[in-house]
């Protein structure tokens, strides 16, 4: 039997919830993709040197596999992150 899938107020909920439950039981609960558009950015990026412990990239890289996401990409959320919570704080 198909469980019903529950509503979700964030993206994040929902991406959470993705990743903790197996969705082959929501199966009957689901609806077909339609029209899915992707936003490139044509920002530039920098490349940087960053020497870090052996250790945390281990960690980062673990990290990154479970979130089905490259390294270097989850760095750069992180550091977007935490330069806007750096800025809620200050204002």
């Amino acid at each position: 039997m198909s469980k019903k899938m529950p509503k979700f107020k964030t993206e994040e909920e929902f991406a959470k919830f993705v990743e903790e439950h197996d969705m082959a039981d929501y199966a009957n609960d689901l609806e077909e993709a339609k029209d899915i558009k992707i936003s490139i950015s044509k920002q530039t990026k920098t490349m940087i040197s960053l020497r870090i412990y052996p250790y945390l990239l281990v960690e980062i890289k673990q990290i990154a596999a479970k979130k089905h996401m490259p390294y270097q990409s989850l760095i750069q959320q992180w550091l977007a992150e935490k330069i806007n919570e750096e800025k809620k704080a200050a204002s």
